[in-house]
């Protein structure tokens, strides 16, 4: 019974490392399944970013090699890597740029074409064949195609007409018609009426082409409003701007109906303003004076705002009207609005007419701050005068009429002479006037000096010297000239008397 028992044991134990045996040959044989199935013809072995070609030492013959960043594939022949070429999708990249890195696939447009990347680069230009080739090509220009009406022309009776295309197109009594039904020509009422004719723009009421010569308008007055022209047959109502325009076209002067005012600004103003308001100021004063001096000023006056600054010299011409001009600086602060010139600051070629100029600073460096001449009226007031020449800076000639009024008139600087009043029956009027030394200033001629028939009336008129010394003679008179109510020999300051020949007066 032992013996029976240690046999079943021994099968027993065969029996178990028989199993054993069989589970480990078909783990074995599951394991050569898999190696098999990856080993099977077609599976990919895939390519690094960083290769150009798979590693010769995977893959089996048949196999693929794929490298999804660029879409390169390989197929394994004979132990070797074969490439196949690119499978992947196009990426459109839009028009070509010299600038742009192109990886294969990408597709570029130029010059009308598109064109597919076949070799990575830069700044090659299509269509290069080493990095490109032609995708679509730009097709050609198709034809013009043909018109859809032949040229207009003047209907006429036994005339072959087509309906096309292109179909004949006709004008008839300032109507313009296109062929509907092929016929010969009768009469064109007739054919109209029948249908061969279809209407294509209809005759205006104000033919401009029609012999009525726009008589037909329906109202004159109201047509030559819209169109923007100026009637000469009858009244019309104008805006200032047209008026303006249509007596420019007419070579006329502008006719003030009332008194105007114009403004200069030299920091922000322009020449080419109209110059009728503080943000449409001149530039200049000479520009002002001669838009005045262009004026039908008529009956009234005229004047030119000047905001502070400094401004080349101002020459006043002559004017149409019996009104006034002036030239209005700032009169708080005369030094505020400066006129500076190498010749005469302020100087007339004017003959006749009344000019004021206030409220500035005139400086000459080679003749006289103001000159006045020609029989023209000029009154001065707040004026200060520092000029840098060896002249008069005050000086009235050949029939001038200058007039200082107001008692703020300041002297800077000498010179020959503050007055020069001669040369031609010049004029000077110095009532109530009083001038105010603000330097000391020395004549090399005399103060005041009249000649020539040069003529002063200065009843009032003072000086105020404050702690400044004037030197130089005090007043030269001579050639049948004079003052009136001068007064006494020191009435003008200086420090040498002044001297009178037997021509003159002195009172």
């Amino acid at each position: 019974m032992a013996r029976l028992d240690a046999e079943r044991r021994v099968i027993h134990r065969l029996e178990g490392v028989a199993t054993a045996h069989r589970r480990r040959d078909l783990r074995a044989r599951r394991r050569q399944d898999r190696v098999g199935a990856l080993n099977t013809s077609g599976f990919f072995v895939f390519v690094d970013i960083n290769q150009t070609v798979p590693d010769p030492s995977l893959g089996d013959d048949g196999q693929y090699a794929f490298q999804p960043t660029s879409g390169k594939t390989w197929v394994k022949s004979a132990g070797a890597w074969s490439y196949l070429g690119i499978y992947k999708a196009f990426q459109l990249k839009s028009a070509w740029s010299g600038s742009t890195a192109y990886a294969a696939g990408d597709v570029v447009t130029l010059s009308g074409s598109s064109y597919a990347c076949v070799l990575d680069h830069t700044n090659h230009t299509p269509p290069k064949a080493t990095y490109w080739q032609l995708l679509a090509s730009k097709g050609d220009t198709g034809g013009a195609g043909l018109a859809p009406l032949l040229p207009v022309a003047a209907w006429v009776t036994a005339t072959a007409y087509v309906v096309g295309p292109p179909a004949c197109f006709v004008t008839n009594g300032g109507s313009s018609y296109m062929c509907l039904v092929a016929h010969t020509s009768g009469t064109f009422a007739t054919d109209l009426a029948a249908g061969k004719w279809g209407l294509v723009a209809q005759k205006g009421a104000g033919d401009l082409t029609s012999t009525n010569n726009l008589s037909d308008v329906a109202n004159a007055a109201t047509a030559a409003t819209n169109l923007g022209v100026v009637r000469y047959g009858g009244a019309q109502s104008l805006t200032s701007a047209q008026q303006l325009q249509a007596q420019k076209n007419a070579g006329v002067r502008t006719v003030l109906t009332a008194s105007a005012n114009y403004y200069v600004n030299g920091s922000t103003g322009s020449d080419t303003n109209d110059g009728l308001s503080s943000g449409a100021a001149f530039a200049t004063l000479q520009k002002a004076m001669d838009v005045v001096a262009a004026l039908d000023c008529s009956i009234y006056d005229v004047t030119a705002n000047v905001a502070n600054g400094t401004y080349a010299a101002l020459v006043l011409k002559s004017y149409l009207g019996s009104g006034s001009v002036t030239f209005q600086g700032n009169n708080a602060s005369p030094s505020s609005v400066v006129i500076s010139a190498t010749a005469a600051a302020l100087s007339t070629t004017a003959v006749g007419g009344r000019f004021i100029v206030s409220g500035a600073r005139v400086q000459s460096s080679t003749a006289q701050d103001v000159a006045v001449s020609s029989a023209t009226s000029v009154t001065i007031q707040n004026m200060e005068y520092n000029g840098s020449s060896a002249n008069f800076r005050i000086y009235a000639n050949s029939g001038g009429q200058l007039t200082c009024a107001g008692a703020n008139h300041k002297v800077l600087t000498g010179g020959i002479g503050l007055f020069l009043v001669g040369d031609g029956a010049a004029k000077l009027t110095t009532s109530s006037a009083t001038f105010t030394f603000g330097a000391n200033v020395t004549y090399s001629g005399a103060t005041f000096t009249a000649r020539r028939f040069g003529y002063c009336e200065c009843p009032s008129m003072t000086f105020t010297l404050g702690g400044f010394t004037v030197t130089g003679q005090r007043h030269a008179i001579a050639q049948c000239s004079g003052t009136a109510a001068a007064g006494v020999s020191t009435f003008f300051p200086g420090t040498v008397a002044g001297t009178a020949d037997s021509t003159n007066f002195f009172g």
